[in-house]
């Protein structure tokens, strides 16, 4: 699941929509295995296996099988990596304190 700063921005055309075909679908997923190299291609990725996830049901009627539990680490996987990848303000951060002693 997104949270709010996991937006996704798709750089290199068109999202999938209900009418994208299983086809087109994993031909997005094979384009973008390479996820972990680039942040637009975790993207495209996670979008496709998110689609493919969506709509298991059209997968099985067109004959295609696929682990499923492991299609769903790999997205947990390249969603940690898109996050993981943000820019610094989007990012969650830890703030030290330094402590001081105090004299009594």
């Amino acid at each position: 699941m997104l949270r709010s700063q996991e937006t996704l921005c798709y750089s290199s055309g068109v999202a999938l929509t209900s009418s994208t075909t299983v086809t087109q679908a994993f031909a997005q997923l094979n384009d973008n295995l390479a996820w972990d190299l680039d942040r637009s291609k975790a993207a495209l990725y996670l979008e496709a296996a998110r689609w493919l996830l969506a709509n298991r049901a059209n997968s099985a009627k067109q004959g295609v099988s696929l682990n499923w539990e492991s299609l769903e680490n790999e997205i947990e996987r390249a969603r940690a990596f898109y996050v993981g990848t943000a820019t610094p303000s989007a990012r969650r951060r830890a703030h030290f304190v330094r402590g001081r002693p105090r004299r009594l």
